[in-house]
Order: structure tokens, then sequence, then C-alpha cells
């Protein structure tokens, strides 16, 4: 078992004015890592609910909005977000977090763009205000019973023959339940999605790839040289 751990090589999570690293999994299984790189900034203001974020700043420098203060941050300082209250961050600066794993699962509110990263003339609506995004807010005693309806929907969905599937009253069925999905789902940064985590498609390149250095290989035997 490992104790010493390494900043990955790929970017774990990216968004307009900040990207960074996961850590990963450490002995310490409700920890999450994170070393964030903040280009202008985070784009939008957020609540976290339920939790309290920390952040240290190794360089750079910027500045903090919690509860609609502004603190001016450099190397050093030791920035703790409370759970409940609004903030965002601008600047350029190198940053560790430190927050409880799986923090970003539908723990955020996201409130308003942060124009020190998306200017003065972004107008785009934060969040969807149709009815269907009222029907995937609403909660009966605590629970999401949006959560439930998506969760049997994908354990049916996977048994269901593809002949079935592919009818044109299961292709708009399976159009709204995507709808759903997308809004549940709210904007965020996946901190624990990697880049390269698709085999298959890595399989296929590393196929693609022989086959051309075989053809390559092929030309050579047989004289064939690159026109001039």
């Amino acid at each position: 078992m490992s104790y010493v751990f390494k900043k990955p090589d790929s970017v774990s999570f990216r968004t307009k004015g900040v990207f960074g690293y996961s850590f990963g999994s450490m002995r310490q299984k409700d920890i999450e890592v994170l070393y964030i790189e903040s280009e202008t900034g985070h784009d939008t203001y957020m609540i976290c609910r339920g939790m309290t974020r920390t952040y240290y700043i190794l360089s750079g420098s910027g500045s903090f909005t919690i509860d609609r203060e502004v603190y001016e941050v450099g190397p050093g300082v030791l920035v703790e977000v409370p759970s409940n209250v609004e903030y965002s961050y601008s600047g350029r600066m190198t940053m560790l977090a430190f927050c409880k794993r799986g923090w970003f699962h539908r723990q955020d509110k996201w409130t308003r763009w942060n124009r020190d990263v998306v200017g003065e003339r972004d107008s785009r609506p934060l969040l969807s205000k149709t009815w269907l995004a009222t029907l995937v807010g609403l909660r009966i005693f605590g629970k999401s019973p949006t959560n439930a309806f998506l969760g049997v929907n994908q354990r049916i969905w996977n048994f269901l023959p593809k002949s079935l599937l592919a009818s044109l009253p299961f292709n708009s069925y399976g159009r709204f339940v995507h709808s759903l999905a997308r809004i549940q789902n709210v904007r965020a940064q996946a901190f624990n999605t990697f880049f390269l985590r698709n085999r298959p498609e890595l399989e296929l390149i590393r196929r693609v790839g022989r086959e051309g250095e075989k053809r390559c290989r092929a030309g050579r035997d047989f004289g064939v040289q690159r026109r001039p």
C-alpha cells in the first residue's frame, strides 16, 4: 500500500477559468484532496450544502468572495468556506483544496455567474426554469422521487431487447428520461472523472496504431518510398 501520492499526469476536471487534479483514493476514504490551477477563477458563485471546504493557496494571488465580502489572498493563506454560504474565487492561483469525497454530487447550488471570469456581457441563464426542472427539484420527506424513478428505469432498461428499445415509442420515452437525467445531474466539476479511462477507445487506438505500423513496414519491404 502506498503512503506517498503524486499529482496525476492527466487533468481530472476542467471548467472555464479553472482546471485541476484529484489525488484519487487515499487511506482516509472520506477525504478528497484536489490540486487546483485557477487561471481566472471559478465561473460561478455557489453554495455548498452540508459541508465545509478548505483551500490553501500555494502560489499566485486573487480573492475569495464569501457571503458577499471580498478577501484578498496569496501564498500561505488558508481559506475556510462554511456550508450554506455563497462564495466564489477569482484570480490566477495554485491551490490545494480539501473536502469530503463525492461532495460534488448534488451538493452544490449555483446562484449566479462570476463576472470576473465570464464577463459582463454573458447573460446566459444559470439554471433552467422549466416545469421539468421544477419537477426534478421536488422533494418528498427529503427524498427525490426523480432519483428513484431514474434508478428503476436504469435497471429495467438494461434488460430490454434492442429491437424494443429501437421502436419509436421507446425512443421518445428514452429522450424524456435523458432530459430528466441531464437536469438532475447539475453542472459540476467532476473531480473523480479521469482522462483516458475509456478502455475500449484506448484499445481501438492501439489496434489502429498497430495496423498503421504494419502498413508502413510493408511499404518499406516492397521498396515504396515517400514522394518528395
